[in-house]
């Protein structure tokens, strides 16, 4: 459990929002009628940091997530939250290949 305590979990989540369902309900006997854009829409990008207790910090961006975004993220909004002995888990999110490590005191 000590663990758990000292966690924080990052992760990130793309939306696109241009994008129909496959599948839809609709009453018995009627066909569930939707039509498709002929645009490409925009996508939106959320990454997030989570521990046991709280929500330690969260952006949105317009767009994919590249390193820049990722070390303004990490410098501006996870790394003022941690505290002394928080170790960070992440997924395998390509943008930090970049980025420096950062440390707080």
């Amino acid at each position: 459990m000590s663990n758990l305590k000292t966690s924080v979990f990052l992760d990130e989540t793309g939306i696109m929002l241009g994008l129909n369902r496959n599948h839809a309900r609709s009453q018995v006997g009627t066909r569930a009628c939707d039509f498709k854009p002929f645009y490409r829409a925009a996508k939106v990008t959320v990454i997030g940091a989570i521990s046991l207790s709280k929500v330690l910090a969260v952006m949105t961006l317009n767009d994919s997530i590249d390193p820049a975004a990722f070390s303004v993220f990490i410098e501006r909004c996870l790394c003022p939250q941690l505290w002394k002995g928080a170790v960070v888990v992440m997924d395998n999110l390509p943008a930090p290949d970049s980025c420096a490590d950062c440390t707080n005191d």
